[in-house]
């Protein structure tokens, strides 16, 4: 038995030994391609500008793809880490172009190795410009001077009307379409997705996913093929809807809506409004003196819930704010045109950020003319930037007082953002500019605009540093008298201006969807409008892109949206 182990023993480590050496011999050689690349279009339709490059190699590659379209070429390089069963998601090519595709593959030891063949690969057109795809109109645009990368949009359609007076066929061709659209430098489109649901914010993942709200409370995950990765929903909404085999109730709550925001830690902040019945309430924005009754009022919470649907932290509304203090929007039909029939709405949040140097959350308060940072430990109310009609006397301490030039509050705000350079910017729609009951501006008296703030929390006081619009007669004047989005975009310091849309400036127009007197601004078509403007004084505009229906048959609008300087992951 020892002769026989002490001849295995050898044999086997002799063995071990040739096997590392060809091991070793073979990882250091050049890669080969086992199966040489081919280029096929995204299967799923719903994002066919997408394609996938398939190959297998011998071993552990990188991957270098260049790209000429004839009129321009740009790289894509995928690490190791990147290879995946399905191949590589080839992103960024314009529509209705042929791509001349180049493929190498690179090993540990930097050996590289050529495709045989350059790819030839056609990208489809886009679809037909008319009810269901805009026009897309690029009035200008200096790419030399843009922020390098993309622009990402959720842009949405309308019937003209009121909601409140839409029929069931209008409402559907309202909520059951939505699209995303990704632009260039140049403002051609090179990638878009197709919604059966209507988006509201959306943002990207540090994965490079993006990560949206739908308007039947869900909140949805895709990756660039547009194949649904999560899917999230409020437990106790009236729809059974669902776009997954296995979507995540979170618990407890009726609503998800606006602007998602994903945190540091990939736990994702969300709002949810939920109603109370509220004795002795207001009947109306303008006269102090009317009759009061019992009304259901909807309320909104934030709240920060983990990929499991676990809600991990929740500020309510209700448990922070007044009451008492309404604004002009309380009798909106918002809430009844989404299933809760004759509730008001209060705060109508509808935008939420994280501040990760601070661990604050700011939120942005439509109907409360508000922007308010909460401290995420404590859920105590840091400050409240917004006009100061209202407050009771428990929030005195927490206004801040405007100082500096060409300062203006803003009202009915969307969606603040905080800076690099640690300022708050923001979309301030600009309506009313009046708190109840003093009477508001009308509609061809106000414009809206992207402005920057600067907050100094020990002295509580707020500075306005830049504002896309001074006055109402500026050229680029425009009354977008909701949504829209703001960004200070990093590398160049430009600014990122998405105007949901714009209203025609129409003297004797109201806001006031009840009222049948008078027309109203959903009564016209509109378009959105994008623009990216240099950070100076005066400001330059550099791009303008207009997405319109030019029979004027339809209201086109862009929720918001955001640059982005990658299409693949953000996380390097």
């Amino acid at each position: 038995m020892k002769l026989v182990l002490r001849v295995v023993l050898p044999i086997f480590l002799l063995s071990a030994l040739l096997a590392f050496l060809w091991l070793k011999n073979t990882n250091t050689s050049q890669p080969n391609f086992v199966r040489q690349p081919s280029i096929m279009q995204n299967p799923n339709p719903r994002a066919p500008l997408a394609a996938i490059l398939k190959f297998t190699s011998d071993q552990a590659v990188a991957t270098l793809i260049e790209i000429d379209d004839g009129d321009r070429n740009w790289s894509i390089n995928f690490d190791k880490q990147n290879i995946t069963p399905d191949g590589h998601i080839l992103l960024g090519m314009r529509a209705g172009r042929t791509h001349q595709i180049k493929i190498s593959i690179t090993n540990e030891n930097n050996e590289t190795t050529q495709a045989k063949h350059v790819l030839t690969y056609e990208t489809p057109s886009l679809p037909v410009s008319g009810l269901n795809f805009p026009t897309i109109d690029v009035n200008k645009v200096l790419p030399d001077r843009l922020e390098p990368g993309y622009t990402i949009l959720s842009v949405r359609r309308r019937a003209i009307g009121r909601p409140l007076w839409l029929t069931p066929a209008q409402m559907s061709f309202t909520r059951n379409w939505s699209l995303l659209l990704i632009l260039d430098t140049a403002g051609e489109v090179v990638w878009y997705y197709v919604s059966d649901t209507r988006i509201s914010g959306v943002d990207q993942l540090e994965n490079g996913n993006l990560f949206f709200h739908l308007a039947d409370f869900r909140s949805i995950e895709i990756d660039m093929l547009g194949n649904v990765v999560g899917e999230w929903y409020a437990e106790n909404r009236r729809k059974t809807k669902f776009a997954s085999d296995n979507p995540i109730p979170i618990k407890g709550i009726q609503t998800l809506h606006h602007q998602p925001h994903e945190m540091p830690n990939g736990d994702f902040l969300a709002f949810s409004a939920n109603p109370r019945s509220i004795p002795n309430y207001y009947t109306s924005t303008t006269d102090p003196d009317a009759p009061r009754k019992t009304q259901n009022v909807m309320g909104d919470s934030v709240i920060q819930f983990s990929k499991t649907g676990e809600i991990l932290w929740r500020w309510n509304a209700f448990d922070h704010l007044d009451i008492n203090r309404i604004g002009y929007g309380l009798f909106e039909p918002y809430w009844h045109t989404r299933g809760f029939t004759d509730h008001l709405d209060w705060t109508h949040a509808n935008g939420v950020t994280y501040d990760p140097v601070r661990n604050d959350i700011l939120i942005s308060l439509r109907v409360q003319d508000a922007i308010i940072s909460i401290d995420r430990e404590t859920s105590e109310i840091n400050w409240i930037l917004g006009d100061h009609q209202g407050w009771s006397e428990e929030f005195q301490s927490k206004l801040l007082t405007p100082i500096g030039d060409n300062f203006r509050w803003p009202f009915h705000g969307h969606n603040p953002r905080i800076t690099a350079e640690d300022t708050l910017v923001m979309f301030d729609n600009g309506i009313l500019q009046a708190r109840p009951f003093d009477k508001p501006l009308p509609p061809d008296q106000t414009f809206s605009r992207g402005v920057e703030f600067k907050v100094d929390e020990d002295a509580m006081t707020v500075r306005q540093l830049w504002s896309s619009t001074e006055q109402l007669s500026d050229d680029d004047s425009c009354n977008s008298w909701a949504m829209g989005d703001a960004h200070r975009l990093p590398k160049t310091g430009n600014m990122l201006i998405i105007y949901a849309f714009c209203v025609p400036r129409i003297e004797g127009l109201s806001y006031d969807e009840r009222d049948a007197t008078r027309r109203h601004v959903d009564d016209f078509p509109t378009q959105g409008i994008v623009r990216e403007y240099t950070y100076t004084k005066p400001r330059e505009t550099l791009l303008e892109v207009k997405i319109h229906n030019p029979d004027d048959m339809m209201q086109w609008e862009i929720y918001g949206g955001l640059h982005t300087a990658s299409l693949y992951s953000t996380s390097k």
